[in-house]
């Protein structure tokens, strides 16, 4: 961890607890305390909804994969450049339920607190608000809220709030409010989007109170896409009253209830809350599946949903958890769990959504799904989750069709070429050298497939859908580049962005090149399997993709004269064919306020023209697939990268750490890893508001997997190196490969695998086979 940066939360093991409400730090709490089960997402914010402007707060809540479209505006437009937008919409609130003692409403901003606690409980997946309010005229009560967003009912998000009068008895009313009045925060969140959207984007439908439920459907003005919600509300206790009055209007609802509350006694309101939208469901139908779902909530109860969200968070921890003994455990423990947390509720489940770079917390970057999950959140669910991870590539290959249009659109006849950010399949990227030149998205995505084929197994995913994806994939990477005479005939691929977005528009970006072609040789492997194993499959593929065996040829012959910038003086791989002649940065002309936001403060020719790099680029790839290079290579080529990475990505440290590992640089690897773990939790960058970092987050638990326990799955062999931190005592971790659950534990002196699931298991520790043959059997390697 950043021992300069004191943490802003108490560290506890399983819990973020914040002790004090303060206003100006209420925009970055509202992420850290947001909740999502990967359809719904909701920010952090209270349910007696402080009015906070643009700059203070933002009251979220967003269904996953549900947007607005806006025409972009270009000064001048290329072709082929996307021509209308998709943003994440913010959508109608229903949290809002204020409580009025008598004639007083409760608010933290006047009277007296005590005893007050925000905590958020990452091992039960809850968030609950406790305090002991005294109102101006002296009525003292203790006031708790509970809330959490289901994984059981993925359209649910329950509340429970309980009042207890401590020194009166009398009135206590709830007001619960549904607010359709809403619209995004485009100029806070998203500051250099000029198309919006700006202004309220739902246009209402219908908005109802009815028994004890309010009901709402809108449509939004562009995309034309339905929403609905509705919420139900249960109260018990001493003397309530079982009558709601409602107030409807055009854009709110408002539902009233009075109690007579007793000195002593608890008065209790569950509030059940549902959202879908059309894309789920046909809009006729909406109204009845909300009613439907929030019926059988009411019957679950909040207990019993918290019962099973505690469930299922239990089964969650018990393979994702990572322990640590040693120095400073306990923060990083903590910073690790937050970092799974989130991730985890981010991540859509349903097949038909993906993961947000910001996931279901925050505006930020318009919503849009990038490279991200692939490539660092989509490998840790591999081992721990391999079902989300699944549901994951079932949206790439959803949206395959976009995909494939959108190559024919960039002038390729055959294959696909997915979007480097969207949310429907389309390209939402309107700066090309930024987006669509990133052609690496293509093999990230063919990347993680593979890698979920060799640790699942999971042959019917490769019959079903996972040889289209890299035979589409392949295609473009065969099409995009030449055999360059001036290159010795060596197939070169030139006009394209790598992950470092400093060095754009290059030919022969290593990382680019690297990844296509092991894209290709995956490919071809998936063809080959299926001519072994199921002819029919692989006539099927031919018929629907009108693919013929020939290509493999030119597949070949690509991945055997695949070329890569090299530099004789350096025996390193530089970014790119022009990386070498470019002006070294010079970081002493940057005023140190403008040194992480270059983009923001120069023009992209002066960013360009120097010899500098925003992340780990060409690093990425030598971890990915170390086992084409020597330890010497990755050596030369860390030590020259060190040099001129800036680091002015959230994407980066977790890999440099996890490639000083590989390496033996212990100390960097554990000094980087400390920097990323609590990136997000103490707000290292400012700019949390916006939402999660959910790729630095992801990479955290790489960072101690494939880092300090070396872990890889390459050419189907599942490999360890373990390590262990100086500043540790001992490390474990659970992951599942195959059928299997293998415990690892790395202590001084040694490492030990157990078998906890599944028969067998076969892996490799420095090129050592080592083969489990029962469960709960165990092996020991000295280290």
């Amino acid at each position: 961890m950043n021992m300069e940066i004191k943490p802003i939360y108490p560290v506890e093991p399983w819990t973020i607890t914040e002790t004090s409400f303060d206003r100006k730090y209420n925009y970055r709490n509202e992420t850290t305390f947001s909740l999502s089960n990967g359809y719904i997402g909701t920010r952090g914010t209270f349910e007696e909804a402080y009015d906070f402007d643009i700059d203070t707060g933002l009251e979220g809540n967003f269904v996953n994969g549900f947007y607005e479209s806006e025409q972009i505006r270009y000064g001048e437009a290329n072709f082929g450049s996307p021509l209308f937008s998709q943003s994440l919409l913010n959508l109608p609130s229903m949290k809002e339920t204020r409580v009025l003692l008598e004639d007083e409403w409760f608010t933290m901003e006047e009277g007296t607190i005590e005893n007050y606690s925000r905590i958020l409980h990452m091992k039960d997946g809850v968030l609950k608000r406790s305090l002991v309010w005294t109102s101006p005229r002296g009525r003292k009560a203790e006031i708790r809220f509970q809330r959490l967003v289901s994984f059981e009912m993925k359209n649910i998000m329950a509340i429970r709030i309980q009042v207890t009068p401590l020194n009166f008895s009398g009135k206590i009313q709830f007001r619960s409010r549904l607010q359709a009045d809403v619209e995004n925060h485009t100029r806070k969140t998203n500051p250099i989007v000029d198309y919006g959207p700006f202004g309220r984007r739902l246009e209402p439908l219908r908005l109802e109170g009815e028994g004890h439920r309010l009901y709402y459907e809108g449509i939004t003005k562009n995309s034309r896409l339905t929403a609905a919600c509705g919420c139900s509300h249960r109260v018990s206790g001493s003397g309530c009253e079982t009558g709601w009055e409602f107030c409807i209007e055009e854009l709110e609802g408002t539902a009233v209830l009075t109690a007579e509350a007793k000195e002593g006694c608890a008065v209790v309101l569950e509030k059940m809350l549902c959202y879908s939208t059309d894309l789920d469901l046909p809009a006729e139908d909406l109204k009845g599946y909300i009613l439907d779902a929030l019926e059988e909530a009411e019957q679950k109860t909040f207990g019993g949903l918290e019962k099973s969200q505690k469930a299922y968070m239990g089964r969650f921890w018990d393979t994702a958890d990572i322990r640590i003994q040693g120095k400073d455990s306990q923060a990083l423990q903590q910073g690790l769990r937050f970092n799974l947390f989130h991730i985890l509720q981010s991540a859509g489940r349903d097949g038909r959504t993906g993961m947000g770079a910001k996931g279901l917390s925050g505006e930020g970057y318009e919503g849009h799904y990038f490279w991200d999950t692939e490539m660092y959140v989509l490998p840790v669910f591999v081992y721990t989750e391999p079902e989300t991870a699944r549901r994951l590539l079932d949206y790439r290959y959803g949206t395959l069709e976009q995909a494939r249009e959108r190559a024919r659109i960039l002038g390729h006849d055959k294959g696909a070429l997915f979007p480097w950010r969207t949310i429907n399949g389309e390209e939402a990227s309107t700066y090309y050298p930024l987006g669509t030149a990133q052609y690496h998205i293509n093999a990230d995505i063919a990347y993680a497939l593979s890698l979920y084929l060799q640790v699942t197994g999971d042959v019917d995913y490769l019959k079903e859908k996972g040889a289209e994806i890299l035979i589409e994939t392949a295609r473009v990477w065969a099409d995009v580049g030449s055999f360059a005479e001036c290159k010795g005939g060596r197939y070169c691929i030139c006009s394209v962005t790598g992950p470092d977005e400093y060095n754009v528009l290059v030919d022969n970006n290593f990382y680019t090149n690297l990844m296509a072609r092991e894209n290709l040789r995956d490919a071809k492997g998936a063809v080959e399997y299926l001519a072994r194993h199921d002819r029919e499959a692989l006539a099927r593929l031919k018929k629907k993709l009108d693919f013929s065996e020939e290509e493999l040829k030119l597949w070949q012959k690509i991945i055997d004269h695949m070329y890569f910038p090299y530099d004789e003086a350096r025996q390193v791989y530089p970014l790119d064919d022009g990386f070498m002649m470019r002006r070294p940065w010079d970081e002493s002309r940057i005023p140190e306020e403008k040194r992480a936001w270059l983009y923001e403060n120069y023009h992209p020719l002066f960013i360009m023209r120097h010899r500098m790099s925003k992340q780990a680029d060409a690093i990425l790839g030598m971890y990915l697939h170390s086992h084409l290079f020597t330890k010497e290579e990755i050596r030369r080529n860390y030590d020259f990268y060190q040099e001129v990475t800036l680091h002015h990505s959230s994407l980066s440290t977790c890999i440099f750490g996890i490639v000083a590992s590989d390496i033996g640089y212990d100390d960097e690897a554990y000094r980087y890893f400390s920097q990323s773990a609590r990136m997000d939790l103490d707000d290292y960058h400012h700019n949390f508001y916006a939402g999660i970092h959910g790729a630095n987050m992801a990479g955290t638990w790489q960072a101690v997997v494939n880092g300090f326990a070396g872990l890889r799955c390459q050419e189907s062999r599942l490999k360890f190196s373990p390590s262990l931190p100086s500043e540790w005592e001992s490390y474990s971790f659970k992951l599942r490969y195959k059928r299997s659950l293998l415990r690892i534990g790395v202590s001084r002196g040694q490492a030990e695998f157990t078998l906890e699931e599944g028969e067998k298991i076969t892996f490799y520790i420095g090129g050592k086979e080592i083969c489990i043959q029962e469960n709960g059997g165990r092996h020991v390697e000295k280290i």
